[in-house]
C-alpha cells in the first residue's frame, strides 16, 4: 500500500481556481509539479500552492517529477497528446472534458488506456459524485418515478452574454472552445450515466451570438466561432427523450436536471436539494450531506468543486490501497461513447 500519491497538473485555469485548493483536502495527495507555458503566472500558482516544480513543457515535467499521477487541465486542443504522453510514462491520469476534440481522438486515448489496465484513465466528470445526483440515480433505478418519459437538462449562464468578454481559446472552435464542449459534455456524460447508451444521433443546433471579440493580445477583433449555446435532443432506452440547453448568454445562472415518468418526476438543482413531485408539488428527498460548508474546507462554493473534492478522495483512497477506481467514475471509454454524441451534434446542427 502506498503512502503518498505524487502528483502533476498538466494546466493552471480550472487548476488554479478549483482543483489545487480541492487537492488540499485530500490525504495522501502530493503536488509535485505543475506545467503551464505562461511560467510568471505558474510561479505565482507554486507559489501559492506550495508546489516545488513547474515546467514550459509537461514532458520535461513527467520526466522531473515521475509522477503516480496527472491531471490533465489543459484547452481540449493538447488533450490527446498529454494523456498519451502520461499514460506511456506509467501515469493514472484524469483528464478534463471535452476528452478530446472528436471521437476519433477520444478513442485513441481509450484504446491505449485498454492496454494498461493497471493505470486509471478517467475524464473529470466529478459532478456524478454529488450525493444528490447519486441519490436520484438510485431512485430512477428503484422505480420511483415510473416508467421515464423524458429528462431535461438545463446549463444557463451569463459568463459570455456581454460582447466586451475577450477573445481567447475558448471562442475558437479549432482549440475545442465552446458551450458544447465544455458543459454539453457533463450533460451528455449525466443523462448517459442515468438513462444507458443512446439509442439514435442527437439533433439540434449551436449558435455563436458574439462573431467578434477582442483579442487582448493584439488588440484587435478576432472572429468567435465557438458555440455559445446549444440546443440538443438525444434518445434514450425505452423511447426516453433527452433534452439538453446548454448556454452561455443567459441573464442568470440556472443548472438543472428533471426526470419526468409515468408516476411521478425527480428533479436537482445547482446547490439546491433533490426534490419529488408528489401530492401536486415538489418535495425535498433526503439526501445526507457529505462534506461540511465550502467555507470551512476553503474551496469554491460551487457544485464543481464539491464534486471534485468527493471524486478527488475518493480517487486517492483506492489509488492508495492498490484498489481500482472508483464506480461512479467517467472512464476514457465514457469519454469515448460522450464525444461521439458531441460530435453528432456539431455534424448535423445549424448555427
Amino acid at each position: 500500500m502506498k503512502s503518498t500519491i505524487r502528483t502533476a497538473i498538466f494546466g493552471n485555469g480550472f487548476a488554479r481556481t478549483t482543483i489545487l485548493p480541492c487537492l488540499r483536502q485530500v490525504n495522501g495527495v502530493e503536488v509535485a509539479g505543475l506545467s503551464s507555458p505562461n511560467q510568471p503566472r505558474a510561479a505565482e500558482t507554486a507559489r501559492a500552492f506550495g508546489i516545488p516544480r513547474i515546467e514550459a513543457d509537461h514532458r520535461e515535467l513527467l520526466d522531473r517529477v515521475r509522477p503516480d499521477l496527472v491531471f490533465v487541465v489543459t484547452p481540449p486542443l493538447v488533450h490527446a497528446s498529454m494523456v498519451i504522453d502520461a499514460l506511456e510514462a506509467g501515469c493514472h491520469v484524469v483528464c478534463e472534458k471535452p476528452m478530446a476534440m472528436n471521437a476519433a481522438e477520444a478513442e485513441r486515448m481509450a484504446a491505449l488506456a485498454r492496454e494498461r489496465p493497471g493505470q486509471a484513465a478517467l475524464v473529470d466528470h466529478e459532478l456524478r459524485f454529488l450525493p444528490a445526483r447519486r441519490r436520484m440515480r438510485e431512485l430512477l433505478r428503484q422505480g420511483w418515478i415510473g416508467r421515464p418519459w423524458r429528462a431535461a437538462y438545463t446549463v444557463e449562464s451569463p459568463s459570455r452574454r456581454s460582447p466586451e468578454v475577450p477573445w481567447s481559446w475558448w471562442s475558437d472552435a479549432a482549440q475545442g472552445g465552446g458551450a458544447w464542449g465544455a458543459l454539453g459534455s457533463h450533460a451528455v456524460d449525466t443523462l448517459r450515466w442515468l438513462l444507458g447508451e443512446p439509442t439514435g444521433p442527437a439533433r439540434g443546433r449551436l449558435g455563436v451570438f458574439h462573431r467578434e471579440r477582442l483579442d487582448p493580445a493584439t488588440g484587435s477583433r478576432r472572429v468567435a466561432t465557438a458555440d455559445e449555446y446549444a440546443a440538443a435532443l438525444v434518445p434514450f432506452p425505452g423511447g426516453v427523450e433527452g433534452a439538453v440547453i446548454v448556454s452561455m448568454v443567459e441573464p442568470k445562472r440556472r443548472h438543472t436536471i428533471e426526470l419526468i415518468g409515468e408516476e411521478g418526476a425527480l428533479r436537482v438543482a445547482e446547490q439546491g436539494a433533490l426534490e419529488s413531485w408528489e401530492g401536486g408539488r415538489w418535495k425535498p428527498v433526503e439526501v445526507p450531506e457529505e462534506l461540511p460548508p465550502a467555507a470551512e474546507l476553503s474551496i469554491p462554493d460551487t457544485d464543481w468543486a464539491r464534486a471534485f473534492l468527493l471524486f478527488a478522495r475518493d480517487l486517492a483512497a483506492a489509488l492508495l490501497a492498490g484498489n481500482p477506481p472508483p464506480e461512479e467514475a467517467a472512464t476514457f471509454e465514457d469519454g469515448w461513447r460522450t464525444q461521439r454524441v458531441l460530435d453528432e451534434l456539431r455534424d448535423r446542427a445549424g448555427s
